[in-house]
Parts: structure tokens; C-alpha cells; sequence
């Protein structure tokens, strides 16, 4: 008895994958983190079989291996049962994969099969047990329409996390809102709440809502940047930002806060002495073939619209720490469209949509 003590428990997961006509003798065993994936170990062929073998057990979760060219070639889940073989065949056969030892495994690779051939039955890839990994994945990949979008989505199990369909369904969901901040805000607010206690969704979010709307494709979001930062970087404790990082983004929410559409621009040189239905003002930097390019675009432009001027501002090592707090220069060229009386009008705009914006006149 003494003796098998130290077995007890060893290897929490064993998993053995077998690979019709392997030709590689290495794979590589990723984890998701939204649509993002990292590898985890790497696995070395012995005797025409690859085994993840591991002595706790891994977090529940859907798992990619990818090729030695880091190429996806499947997906698996594992659950609670985390001691079971894969077997890939062929992918073109009718069940290129199928697992032996583990019914959730086997039936979320056959649901994928299935599901790529146009079936959506998912009532008989259910198990019983209603927290089984298997099912939350169901009611995460069944369709609502857009007002129930986020019915049975559940926000509030990490889990999800290791899925890739979260980026996906945030991505499609958000663009459909456009450029409305105040809705934006309140959508992000409602999702934010459905992660209950779960931290680390909630912190999952608002990063991915930080990075979508840190430059936004719309012009006039800037509204759910200062909202992020007031609402959550400063009111929240979350893991691996520090003080002097929530610093910056509050600094950066306070001068957006002067950059709004219709707020007038802050004086640069001579700009408030300009007398012109529209001024374009452009930062540039003159080692940048972009900001030439897009020069003389807004040349050609001005050719055509004599009641638009071009005040220039070259970015330089001496004043792009001023300019970056002043007018939020992020990259160059960089192009705000004033009216008579300096207020902005557009922003982040390409050369050849300045024409636009005067056409709307």
C-alpha cells in the first residue's frame, strides 16, 4: 500500500493522438484565449503516437494542435475526463475524427463534423450533466437574432474564453452598432454586468473593448474610450495594470475630451488667423512616403476646392511628446477637417475622404 502511494493521481491527463499518414514527428498543443492561441508544449512522436501527458489536470477548455509549420490541423475538447486517444483520419472521410475513452470529447467532434456539413442538431451532442463543457459550447454556437444575441451566451463561465467564438461574436455585434457612443456604452455596460463574478471575463472584455476603440474606424467614438477608462481602468482593480498605466489612459481620455467632433482645436502656430471655409490640418512627418503621398492627394483636392486651405505641421523628435498630448497624433499623417471658426468636423481621415466631407456641404 505504502508503495503505490506515490502513483496515486500521477497523470491527471493522459491524452494519445493518433494521426492517419503523420509525417511530421512534432505537433504542437495550443490554447485559446479568444481567437488568439499559445502554445503550451510540444509534442514529439514516438512510436507512430503523440501523447499530451500531464501530472494536474488542464482547465477545461477547447485546445488546438497545430503542425510544425504552426498550421491548425484540429481542435479538442477537454472536459472534466481528460484520459482518452484521438484518432485523425483522413480529413476528407465522413468521420475524420473520433475519440475513444471520452463520450463529451467524441461527441464535440462529431458535432463539428456535423456542423460543417450544415447539421444543427444539437440535442444529441448533449450530456446529461448541465455544466458539462460540451453544452455550454452548444448554447454558445446556437443563433439568436439580434435582440436576444447574447441570450445563452454565458459570460459569467471563464471557459468560454477558451473558445474563439467570443471575438467573433463581440466583433460582428459591435460593428452592427456603428458609430452611436452612447449605445455602444450602454451594450458594453450590459455585458460587463452579465459576467457576475467572473473576473476574469470581465477583464477579458473590457481590454478587448479598450483595443477596438482605442482608434476607432468611426470618427466620432472617442465618447467610448473616455467611457472605458472613467467607468472601469479607474474604478476597477484588475490583474497586471498598474498605476502608472491607468495614469495614461486617464490623461489620454482628458485632452480626447478636447477633440471631440465640434469641439474647436486647440491653436497651433498661425491656425486661428486662417480665413477659409475649411481648413485641413495635416501632421506629417517629412521621412514618411505615406504623408507625401497623402500630400499630394490633398493638393489635387484643393485644386478643386479653392475654399479649402492646407495647414500644414511637421511631427519631429522636439514636439511630437506636445503634439501626441495636444492633438492625440497616434501615427502620421493625421488629418483633422476644421470649419470657418476651427471646430472639427472630421477626423482620422485618408486624403481622399477629405472630398467627402466637403461634398457634404
Amino acid at each position: 500500500m505504502f508503495l503505490l502511494i506515490p502513483f496515486v493521481g500521477f497523470s491527471q491527463a493522459d491524452i494519445k493522438i493518433f494521426i492517419e499518414n503523420q509525417q511530421d514527428s512534432i505537433l504542437y498543443f495550443c490554447k485559446y484565449r479568444g481567437s488568439r492561441t499559445a502554445v503550451l508544449d510540444t509534442l514529439y512522436i514516438n512510436k507512430g503516437v503523440f501523447q499530451i501527458k500531464h501530472k494536474s489536470k488542464f482547465p477545461e477548455g477547447i485546445y488546438q494542435l497545430q503542425n510544425k509549420y504552426s498550421f491548425p490541423i484540429s481542435e479538442l475538447l477537454i472536459g472534466k475526463d481528460q484520459k482518452f486517444k484521438l484518432i485523425i483520419n483522413d480529413l476528407d472521410t465522413v468521420n475524420p475524427i473520433r475519440v475513444s475513452g471520452c463520450k463529451e470529447c467524441d461527441n464535440y467532434a462529431r458535432m463539428m463534423t456535423a456542423l460543417s456539413k450544415g447539421d444543427v442538431d444539437f440535442d444529441k451532442y448533449k450530456l446529461k450533466k448541465k455544466d458539462a463543457m460540451i453544452n455550454m459550447v452548444i448554447r454558445s454556437i446556437q443563433k439568436h437574432d439580434f435582440e436576444h444575441y447574447w441570450d445563452d451566451f454565458p459570460l459569467d463561465d471563464a471557459r468560454i474564453l477558451t473558445y474563439p467564438l467570443i471575438d467573433n461574436k463581440l466583433d460582428t455585434y459591435f460593428d452592427n452598432l456603428y458609430a452611436n457612443a452612447p449605445k455602444i456604452n450602454a451594450e458594453i455596460d450590459k455585458l460587463i454586468a452579465q459576467t457576475g463574478d467572473c473576473v476574469e471575463v470581465r477583464d477579458y472584455l473590457i481590454w478587448y473593448f479598450y483595443r477596438k476603440y482605442y482608434s476607432p474606424k468611426y470618427m466620432n467614438l472617442d465618447d467610448v474610450y473616455i467611457h472605458l477608462v472613467d467607468e472601469y481602468f479607474l474604478k476597477l482593480e484588475m490583474k497586471n495594470v498598474s498605476v502608472s498605466v491607468v495614469n495614461l489612459m486617464a490623461d489620454r481620455a482628458n485632452y480626447l475630451e478636447n477633440l471631440k467632433i465640434g469641439a474647436k482645436l486647440p491653436e497651433i502656430g498661425n491656425l486661428y488667423s486662417i480665413d477659409a471655409q475649411y481648413i485641413a490640418v495635416v501632421f506629417y512627418d517629412k521621412t514618411c512616403h505615406k504623408c507625401a503621398q497623402e500630400g499630394r492627394i490633398l493638393e489635387e483636392i484643393k485644386s478643386h476646392h479653392p475654399e479649402m486651405v492646407i495647414f500644414p505641421v511637421e511631427v519631429n523628435s522636439t514636439n511630437i511628446e506636445n503634439l501626441l498630448s495636444l492633438y492625440d497624433i497616434q501615427t502620421t499623417p493625421m488629418i483633422y477637417v476644421l470649419d470657418k471658426q476651427k471646430h472639427i468636423i472630421a477626423k482620422r481621415l485618408k486624403a481622399e475622404q477629405v472630398e467627402q466631407i466637403l461634398n457634404m456641404d
